[in-house]
């Protein structure tokens, strides 16, 4: 039963059960955000896992003036004994196209002291951390990466740098002209580079290097941070964006034209799936922009503050419109109504989460979100499990979409997490994942809605045919009988209706039971389909009587030869349960000439009455219609109603 339906059922005026646990459900969700709210606020120690050295202790000093100085070390450097570079350098080769840094960096998370370029460039190698893989981890503070370079013996030119993902809430870079022991040079300030704001990745122009140079970087990300650093050439990095802007098209392209089919489907059809379907993909193409970067650089250009919430904002929503398809398209609460209850709540958690990040201060929801639509995505995944062990075919696309989605969806989330490294699997594959999740899906939606018509279909189908016999019943024979009679006024032919009544099934129920009458019902149905001929309509009415429309007869006539036909193959023995039985039947007939005007109604209300003159005359005969039986055909009419359907 639905939650519609169990909520009618309830008449003591109490609210239903399944209200009562969404209240508490998003009761327990406010006071989870409020307990992170409260929990994120508290500092905590540096761990041994973070990318801080635990080893170092720093101090900021402030000036009079209120600016920061250099941290001073519990531990001074020994310059004579500790090399001054212990970073590798990245060596960039004159002509080369790209120049991947890979990990030969380090990085230093600026966790209490707030300082500029110019104080972190004096700070040693030795308190930058070289980490195993370009993941960083989760970081509530901003986090410094150098980079040390080396320039070719002949001096390249400009180099374009890029830092991976093409959105961060910070992102900065410094070049730093370094002296001999590969400090930065007394007297010189590190130099802003400029970002190139006319692409959608953060990237940086170097100038012309014709010595050793220290790049800094100072990164801040909601999510985990994970540079993934590359140098290209003017001309390699602009022949790239061009064609990741003419793929970026594409997908963003097929995505909209699917919307926009589905979305014509819906106002055709009126079937909700499409408009779930619409609304889900709505919230796909808004995560797509927030984290290429083209939201930022074409739609929202300089809303940082924006920018900053809605990677995090349009998943969740991304997850709540899956939600809502997943339980529209499996028609779940039909057939699984708890797991449909189960999803709601899922949905309704996520759209709850995604209204408080909109709030000021909310970035500690980063992780109680992933879990979220990583919970989303495996309650999805056993709604389509369930659904398809009971054969319904879009159930089985939707379990393909939800294995690629579990594997995508779980390395992006550890990923953002600080769990995985950023590279293609972790990244750019559910961009891919997730056009492909469309392009599945609304072929699954074509499926599901010819499966539901077939279904249909074959509902009225049987809602038409007598289950014991299997000729049609009342309503198929008033569905078919209408076609027939149709088609032979309009070729101008005669049509005759037999009513056929069997004799002594009572006899027969009373001496050998109601078994041994359906069967013999079952065996005279065969009987009467196989003489009537392919051409025939014939029906079973109820208890012992039957009706065949014959059309198409060239000679009145020939309805009584086929009449005599019926009778002969009637009275044929029976041998049921081991006995032989006898029976024979009534036929009464009425003739439908060219030109008629009499419904389907009057020709079985006078082919009845000519039945009971049949009877009446000895049974096992036949009897035609005669205009003097009308007085006769006012006391049976009522069998006669059209049924409703």
């Amino acid at each position: 039963m639905g939650l519609g339906s169990s909520a009618a059922s309830r008449k003591d005026g109490r609210p239903p059960i399944w209200q009562l646990l969404v209240l508490c459900g998003l009761g327990l969700g406010l006071a989870a955000t409020l307990l992170a709210q409260a929990l994120a606020s508290v500092p905590s120690a540096p761990r041994a896992s973070t990318i801080l050295n635990p080893q170092a202790n720093f101090e900021s000093d402030m000036s009079h003036n209120g600016t920061a100085v250099v941290p001073k070390l519990d531990t001074p450097v020994a310059a004579a004994t500790t090399p001054a570079v212990l970073l590798p350098r990245v060596p960039l080769p004159l002509r080369a196209a790209r120049t991947e840094a890979g990990l030969r960096f380090g990085a230093w998370q600026q966790a209490g002291a707030k300082l500029e370029a110019a104080q972190v460039a004096q700070l040693p190698d030795r308190l930058f951390r070289r980490s195993a893989h370009n993941n960083l981890g989760v970081s509530r503070h901003p986090v410094w990466v150098r980079l040390r370079l080396e320039a070719a013996a002949s001096a390249p030119g400009i180099f374009i740098l890029e830092l991976g993902r093409p959105v961060w809430s910070e992102a900065r870079a410094y070049l730093v002209i370094e002296a001999e022991h590969g400090g930065p040079s007394p007297g010189i300030e590190p130099m802003a580079l400029q970002r190139l704001s006319h692409l959608r990745h953060t990237a940086f122009e170097l100038p012309r290097l014709t010595s050793p140079t220290t790049v800094l970087l100072k990164l801040a990300q909601d999510e985990a941070i994970a540079p993934v650093l590359q140098f290209w050439s003017p001309e390699a990095y602009e022949a790239e964006a061009h064609h990741d802007a003419l793929l970026q098209g594409l997908l963003l392209g097929l995505l909209l034209g699917l919307m926009l089919y589905n979305g014509a489907l819906y106002l055709t059809s009126r079937d909700p799936a499409y408009a779930a379907y619409v609304l889900w993909q709505s919230a796909t193409v808004l995560y797509l922009l927030s984290v290429t970067g083209l939201g930022l650089l074409y739609l929202w250009p300089e809303q940082q503050a924006l920018q900053a919430v809605l990677p995090l904002v349009s998943s969740l929503l991304m997850s709540a419109g899956a939600l809502y398809f997943v339980r529209v398209y499996l028609l779940l609460a039909q057939r699984l109504p708890r797991m449909d209850l189960a999803l709601a709540l899922l949905q309704w958690f996520s759209l709850t989460l995604a209204a408080v990040r909109v709030l000021p201060g909310t970035a500690s929801l980063l992780l109680p979100s992933l879990l979220l639509i990583a919970v989303s995505v495996v309650g999805i995944t056993v709604a389509a499990v369930m659904r398809t062990r009971n054969h319904f075919v879009p159930a089985g696309i939707l379990l393909l979409s939800c294995t690629l989605t579990l594997a995508s969806g779980f390395a992006s989330l550890g990923r953002s997490a600080g769990l995985l490294a950023e590279n293609f699997w972790t990244t750019d594959a559910f961009e891919w994942v997730a056009i492909l999740l469309a392009l599945l899906l609304s072929f699954g939606l074509s499926i599901r809605v010819g499966q539901m018509r077939e279904r249909t279909l074959r509902l009225q189908a049987m809602s038409m045919i007598d289950p014991l016999t299997g000729l049609c019943n009342r309503s198929g024979l008033f569905e078919a009988g209408g076609r027939v009679l149709e088609r032979s006024r309009r070729s101008r032919s005669l049509l005759a209706v037999l009513w056929l009544d069997l004799d002594g099934l009572k006899r027969i129920n009373d001496r050998f039971g109601h078994a041994a009458g359906d069967a013999l019902i079952q065996e005279a149905a065969r009987r009467i389909r196989t003489a009537a001929g392919p051409d025939a309509v014939c029906a079973r009415l109820g208890g012992d009587e039957f009706a065949v429309l014959l059309p198409n007869l060239p000679a009145s006539h020939l309805a009584g030869d086929s009449a005599l036909h019926l009778l002969a193959c009637l009275r044929q023995p029976y041998n049921l349960q081991g006995q032989e039985l006898r029976a024979t039947a009534s036929i009464g007939i009425a003739i439908d000439e060219p030109g008629g005007a009499l419904t389907l109604e009057t020709l079985l209300l006078r082919a009845d009455v000519a039945m009971y003159r049949a009877k009446a005359h000895g049974r096992d005969i036949h009897v035609t219609w005669q205009d003097d039986a009308e007085d006769m055909e006012q006391a049976s009419q009522f069998q006669f109603t059209r049924p409703a359907l």
